[in-house]
C-alpha cells in the first residue's frame, strides 16, 4: 500500500487539464494537507487509546474476538488499521499488522488547532472526525449506535456545515460533478437530483448551469431524510433562475420510481453526489435510474472513488460506523468491500445496468490517485 505523502504533488496539475484551477486550488490543496496530517496523529492516538499498543495485532475478526467488541465497530477497526498503514505507523504481516506504536510529532488536537486557524472554515471536517473517533471506543463495547453519535439533533447542523459549498474539504465533491452534468446537458434540460441533501450539490450546479446560460426548464429536487430535504428546498428557492419550476418529495433510491410517483422517460439528467455508493442492489438501483431518463439523457454519478477496489480511504471513518454503509450488500467486481465504490466497480456496475459512453471527470483519476492517495473525488457520466 501506498504511503500518503504530507504534501499533494504538484505534478497533480498536469494530469487535470479538463478541470478548471479554481476546484482544486489552493485552499484545497492547504485544506487536505492540513486534515491529512490531523488524521494521522489522530488514527495513532485511537490506536493508542484501544489498547493496541505496538506489535503483532491479529485480523479484524480475531482481535474483535479476542476483546468482545461487537461487529458493529468491525469496518471502523479495520479502517484503522489500515489508516496506520498509510501513514507508514503499521505494515501487513499475513492477515494481520504490525503496528510501530510510535508517538505523533503533534497531538491531533494541536493540528487541528492549527488547521482551523488557518482555513477557519475547514472546522465541520475536524469536527466530524473528532467526533466519529470519540464514538468509535463505544460503539465497540455495545454502548452507542454509530446514527446515534452521528445523527443525533444536536450533530443534524454540523452535518448541514460539513456538506457545504463552503467547506473547503467537500465543495470539489459538489462542483466537479455539477462540471460533468453541465457538459452533458443544453438549456432547457429537466433535471432529477437524487439524495439532495442539504441542496449544496444543487447551489453548485444551478451556478454551473447559469454561468453557461444553460437554465434548466424543470429541477426535481429529492431526498430521503426529511430535516436534509427542507433545508435543501429553502436554499435551492433562493436561487432558483426564473422560468425554472422546482418540484420536491421524498425519494427512495432502493424503491421503484413508479410506487413513488416518478414517470419513466421524462428527465434530460439525473444525478447525485456520495449518493449511490448506498444502494442495497447497485445495478437494480442504476436500472431504475436508467428508465427515468429519456433516450441519451444522462446519468452523473459523483462520488468519493477508492484509488483501487479494496483500497483504504483515509477519510472513510465518519461512514463506517453507519450501519446502511458497512451492510450494503457486496457484489462481485462491483463493490468487493461495503461503502465507496471504485472507477472500475461503477464502470462495470453502468455497463450491466445498459448505459454507454461512460466517462470520468477527471479523466485521470486514476494516474492522480497512483501519486496522491488521497485523492477521491469524481464524477461519472454515463448515457442511457
Amino acid at each position: 500500500m501506498a504511503v500518503l505523502p504530507m504534501t499533494i504533488p504538484s505534478r497533480l496539475d498536469e494530469l487535470m487539464p479538463d478541470i478548471p484551477g479554481s476546484v482544486f486550488n489552493s485552499a484545497f490543496r492547504l485544506a487536505c494537507e492540513r486534515l491529512d496530517g490531523f488524521v494521522g496523529a489522530l488514527s495513532v492516538e485511537l490506536a493508542a487509546e484501544l489498547g493496541l499498543g505496538t506489535g503483532e495485532v491479529p485480523p479484524v475478526e480475531s482481535l474483535a474476538d479476542q476483546r468482545g467488541w461487537k461487529n458493529e465497530g468491525a469496518l471502523s477497526l479495520r479502517w484503522l488499521l489500515e489508516t496506520l498503514e498509510l501513514y507508514g505507523e503499521a505494515e501487513r504481516r499475513g492477515d494481520g499488522w504490525r503496528l510501530r506504536g510510535g508517538t505523533p510529532p503533534a497531538s491531533s488536537a494541536q493540528l487541528r488547532a492549527e488547521g482551523e486557524f488557518a482555513l477557519p472554515a475547514t472546522r465541520p471536517a475536524y469536527e466530524v472526525f473528532t467526533l466519529s473517533a470519540n464514538a468509535l471506543p463505544g460503539i465497540l463495547k455495545g454502548q452507542l449506535r454509530g446514527e446515534d453519535a452521528l445523527f443525533g439533533p444536536a450533530a443534524m447542523g454540523l452535518w448541514f456545515d460539513y456538506f457545504s459549498n463552503a467547506n473547503p474539504h467537500y465543495a470539489p465533491n459538489n462542483q466537479v460533478t455539477a462540471l460533468a452534468v453541465e457538459r452533458a446537458v443544453g438549456p432547457g434540460a429537466r433535471v432529477l437530483e437524487v439524495g439532495g441533501g442539504g441542496g449544496s450539490a444543487a447551489l453548485a450546479l444551478l451556478d454551473a448551469l447559469a454561468k453557461e446560460h444553460k437554465t434548466p426548464s424543470n429541477y426535481v429536487f429529492t431526498e430521503l431524510q426529511p430535516a436534509f430535504l427542507r433545508r435543501g428546498v429553502r436554499a435551492i428557492q433562493q436561487v432558483l433562475p426564473g422560468g425554472c419550476d422546482l418540484r420536491s418529495f421524498r425519494y427512495d433510491i432502493d424503491v421503484d420510481p413508479a410506487a413513488q410517483g416518478v414517470e419513466a422517460g421524462q428527465f434530460d439528467a439525473v444525478f447525485g453526489v456520495n449518493t449511490l455508493h448506498l444502494a442495497r442492489e447497485v445495478i437494480g438501483t442504476l436500472q431504475r435510474l436508467r428508465a427515468l431518463l429519456r433516450p441519451g439523457g444522462v446519468l452523473v454519478v459523483g462520488e468519493l472513488l477508492r484509488p483501487t477496489p479494496t483500497a483504504a480511504v483515509h477519510l472513510e471513518l465518519p461512514f463506517t460506523l453507519l450501519t446502511t454503509y458497512c451492510q450494503a450488500p457486496l457484489e462481485e467486481g462491483i463493490r468487493v468491500r461495503p461503502g465507496f465504490m471504485s472507477v472500475s466497480g461503477w464502470r462495470r456496475a453502468l455497463e450491466a445496468a445498459g448505459f454507454t459512453k461512460i466517462s470520468i471527470l477527471p479523466a485521470e483519476i486514476e494516474r492522480c490517485s497512483e501519486i496522491y492517495p488521497g485523492f477521491y473525488c469524481g464524477a461519472i457520466t454515463a448515457r442511457a
